[in-house]
């Protein structure tokens, strides 16, 4: 099985549940508040263009969306998602920068929110003090760390996103990283997933989180996984769960074509194990091509 970044994964289910992610943080003012009817913008480049390069590399999960209100207007949601096993003891400090710049650029009311998906138990930024003679300045933000939540409290009633932490939760507990224990907790979520009934709209986006968001040890594992997993989706036999995701993550590359040169994408496909064939649909290439590609690895 592949491996996608979990940045990657965060950054994709933010933008796939993005609706479910209000309201499973803020669900007052989701209720009272959120244009569920117009769609939300998700402002990347915006955003890019306000995050220095080198901060980009860390490893972290970034998002900035408009969201409209019922009352005409929009909200600014800054959304950071702290990836397992890195703490930056100058989160805080970027927090309020992030906040101070868009606020700068945009002159709109922002809501901030940090996810915090790591092991340590002590690490727990909050606020941005700054004090010098007789000037001060406190930026208290949202904070949600997993590690602190108990599985019960983590699983929301009614609301899919609860599959995405209940999902990072599991990879905190180290008894749960072994690969039949990995097997088990991730066809536990799949199937509490679909005994939910949620929109099957969003089940791929769903499942290619849980499958990834954890590597397994053995191959033996993933091809058990993957034969266990297709139990559940009877109807898309025709297409293995593994094939799906291979599929939407190439399309999620076509997309980023723009950004990079075809040959970088190719190549990274071909890293990623995708076909020649494969490789050619997504991006209209010849197999010459793909091959001359392979020459440059």
């Amino acid at each position: 099985m592949f491996k996608i970044p979990k940045d990657a994964l965060w950054k994709g289910i933010l933008e796939e549940l993005f609706a479910e992610f209000l309201w499973y943080f803020f669900p007052d003012w989701a209720g009272k508040e959120v244009d569920f009817g117009k769609d939300f913008e998700f402002l990347d480049k915006e955003l890019a263009e306000i995050v220095p390069e080198s901060q980009e590399k860390k490893r972290y999960a970034d998002k900035l969306v408009k969201v409209f209100t019922k009352n005409g207007g929009v909200q600014w949601c800054l959304v950071h998602v702290e990836i397992q096993g890195y703490e930056d003891l100058e989160f805080a400090k970027r927090m309020y920068q992030y906040y101070k710049r868009i606020e700068e650029r945009y002159d709109q009311n922002i809501v901030a929110i940090a996810i915090y998906t790591e092991a340590n138990p002590t690490y727990h930024p909050q606020m941005y003090h700054k004090k010098f003679l007789n000037t001060e300045l406190t930026f208290k933000f949202n904070t949600f760390k997993i590690l602190e939540k108990t599985e019960q409290a983590l699983d929301v009633p009614n609301n899919p996103f609860s599959i995405v932490m209940l999902t990072a939760y599991k990879a905190l507990q180290k008894g749960m990283l072994k690969d039949k224990a990995q097997i088990e907790w991730k066809l536990s979520l799949v199937r509490k997933y679909y005994e939910a009934g949620y929109s099957k709209e969003k089940t791929r986006k769903i499942i290619e989180f849980i499958s990834h968001y954890v590597s397994f040890h053995a191959e033996t594992a993933v091809e058990d996984y993957k034969e266990q997993l297709s139990t559940f989706i009877p109807e898309r036999k025709h297409m293995g769960i593994e094939e799906e995701i291979l599929a939407e993550v190439a399309r999620q590359v076509a997309e980023q074509v723009t950004q990079q040169s075809k040959v970088d994408a190719v190549m990274r496909m071909l890293k990623n194990n995708f076909t020649e064939q494969q490789i050619s649909e997504t991006f209209e290439v010849s197999l010459a091509f793909i091959e001359e590609v392979k020459k440059q690895m």
